[in-house]
């Protein structure tokens, strides 16, 4: 008689062990869903974010190189039209350079074309 208890409860410490490993095997099973879909979205977190943070960037010096760009395309041109005029009342290559902000080569022209003395 004491085998046959004994034996029953063997047989019940193992049934126990079996249900708790199939138990135990279950939720693995839901931590490894769970960790590959963490994982998943950690890829795309990772990758979305800095391209949104250097499109906006990107966007920013943009805008600061047209601002930048602005200035430049505002600064006075050669006065070509006063150039004319100068050369016409008998200006001189170094007062078209200075007076009109052109290069020597353009005030030269300028006097070959305009002067009053051709």
């Amino acid at each position: 008689m004491w085998l046959e208890i004994g034996m029953l409860g063997l047989l019940l410490v193992v049934l126990v062990q079996s249900a708790l490993l199939v138990l135990l095997w279950l939720q693995a099973r839901r931590l490894h869903v769970a960790l590959s879909a963490l994982g998943h979205s950690a890829v795309h977190a990772c990758t979305d974010v800095p391209n949104s943070m250097l499109v906006i960037a990107l966007g920013q010096l943009e805008r600061r190189i047209a601002m930048l760009e602005l200035p430049a395309a505002a600064t006075p041109r050669p006065s070509y039209e006063l150039a004319q005029q100068l050369a016409r009342e008998g200006a001189d290559v170094a007062q078209l350079v200075e007076r009109c902000g052109l290069s020597g080569d353009e005030a030269k022209l300028i006097l070959q074309m305009h002067s009053a003395t051709r």
